[in-house]
């Protein structure tokens, strides 16, 4: 086709890859299309068949354009799955669906792969990962609706509930739904119906008679859409400027490795995987800006008065850098992604759900070694962080200095801990892979061994003996949730970590 031709050339000119051209182009292609059908198809102007109907069409020309030929894949994958929903009974439909989303998208993961295709998220194989988490958490929802007990429910699945499988217009507008088809975030099923109908919008207030009515009012997103805008362009530039004189790959050069010390190692591999972030903020961080121009995303009101706009969201960055535990670190990054494993695994299966958990994370991404050890180690460098918490945190709760120390000393570990086993995300093959453990010494690896033998309970006092040594001079005149960290229990460390 011509546009193809024209972006290809183009892209020659620029001396960019043509994903990476089009990809940008697709972006602020949606982000206009969200402008105007937030100004042209707002819920108290048209039906709510018309939105499904304008995102639909919409989404599935901007996907012609995105994906060329590779649409073809998300519309078989989309529409056997939803055959599934259809005709299999919902006591067992999700197996189903599960089985073939993963099963269609590892094949074009093992197809890209074997023909040493490299790995281009940017073009359908992104959005294709993407389709399977909504596929499958539909699938999962319609279980938990039809076929289990309300009362028997997580509290994220009584919020992801759906009742019934959605007509052909509610479904595809779902799947083609223009602010999250390329890169996310993933707006889950029952707050996409709640975007289209306007419930996101509706609140409470008291009328002149005292007595409460639902009304229908739209805050504007212009202040945060234009601040990640502007986040969105400081990422762009970091990811051109400062990445190439800090590459990862860098790490595994062997005059590197030959000729620098331990500590310079350490220093480098923590800056080259900082900025390597940028990436991800760029394309993250640009699509959440997206997702709120069209009115997608919306949380309420801060103590302020002032709106939130991070409901449905790729990633918190604040804090995903300020955390102090590697539960914080991965709650915050990929965050949609992180809903997904917890509705369709970590609450599904009996056993083992964390290290499974990983494993579907590490399968989800693609077959590369680096995924595996990636993921395996971050299942190990969890459980052996928990440990460790248990053992020490008490330690450090006597007075607030202590306890700042504690979390400046937690939040450098998490993070060196991170840009330890992340690299291989990114070396993706075997020996790349154990070259660059090796100039390491596979001292975290050890370390974190090492740490699964300390005790998995910390032994407490008798309550009367604690009270009567407790410093209770230390709690006058201190905030609440200071105070109650000297409780003697992991009441507060649980609130923190969430």
């Amino acid at each position: 086709m011509v546009h193809f031709q024209v972006i290809q050339n183009l892209s020659d000119k620029l001396g960019v890859r043509y994903v990476e051209l089009n990809f940008v182009i697709c972006q602020c292609l949606a982000l206009l299309c969200s402008y105007i059908f937030r100004w042209f198809f707002k819920p108290t102007k048209v039906s709510a068949t018309t939105r499904h109907a304008v995102q639909l069409v919409v989404g599935f020309l901007l996907a012609i354009l995105a994906f060329n030929m590779g649409l073809f894949h998300v519309l078989i994958d989309a529409t056997v799955c939803y055959i599934m929903m259809l005709t299999i009974d919902p006591h067992l439909a999700q197996y189903y669906v599960f089985a073939f989303s993963m099963s269609y998208m590892s094949a074009v993961h093992i197809y890209h792969q074997s023909l040493e295709l490299g790995v281009y998220n940017l073009d359908y194989i992104g959005p294709l990962m993407i389709l399977t988490m909504k596929l499958s958490s539909l699938s999962w929802s319609i279980h938990d609706g039809c076929a289990r007990d309300e009362d028997k429910l997580t509290d994220q699945q009584k919020k992801m509930i759906v009742r019934k499988v959605p007509n052909p217009l509610e479904f595809y507008s779902f799947i083609f739904n223009v602010p999250g088809l390329l890169v996310g975030p993933v707006c889950y099923f029952t707050h996409y119906i709640e975007f289209i109908d306007g419930t996101n919008f509706m609140h409470s207030v008291k009328n002149e008679k005292g007595e409460e009515v639902m009304v229908y009012k739209e805050p504007s997103s212009v202040r945060a859409v234009t601040g990640k805008l502007l986040f969105t362009v400081m990422s762009a530039l970091v990811l051109m400027l400062v990445v190439p004189r800090f590459p990862i790959w860098g790490n595994v050069d062997d005059d590197f490795i030959n000729n620098r010390s331990m500590l310079y190692k350490i220093g480098f591999l923590m800056v080259s995987i900082e900025v390597a972030k940028s990436k991800y903020f760029f394309a993250w961080v640009w699509a959440d800006a997206i997702n709120n121009a069209a009115g997608i995303g919306f949380n309420g009101y801060d103590k302020h008065g002032k709106p939130k706009w991070d409901g449905v969201t790729n990633i918190r960055i604040w804090n995903f850098e300020t955390a102090t535990s590697l539960k914080v670190l991965v709650d915050n990054w990929n965050v949609t992604g992180s809903t997904w494993l917890r509705h369709v695994c970590y609450d599904r299966v009996p056993f083992q759900k964390q290290l499974i958990t990983f494993v579907l994370s590490a399968v989800w991404h693609g077959f590369y070694m680096g995924y595996f050890i990636t993921f395996l180690s971050a299942s190990l460098f969890v459980t052996a962080a928990k440990k460790v918490r248990i053992n020490l945190r008490h330690h450090f709760q006597s007075s607030v200095g202590l306890s700042r120390f504690y979390d400046v000393l937690t939040w450098a570990c998490t993070h060196l801990c991170l840009a330890y086993f992340i690299a291989p995300f990114t070396f993706l093959r075997w020996d790349p892979c154990i070259k660059y453990f090796n100039s390491l010494y596979w001292f975290l690896h050890i370390l974190a061994i090492a740490a699964l033998f300390l005790p998995g309970r910390r032994r407490t006092k008798p309550p009367s003996e604690e009270t009567s040594k407790r410093p209770e001079v230390l709690n006058h005149n201190l905030p609440p949730h200071i105070s109650e960290s000297f409780n003697g229990s992991l009441q507060f460390e649980d609130k923190k970590e969430r």
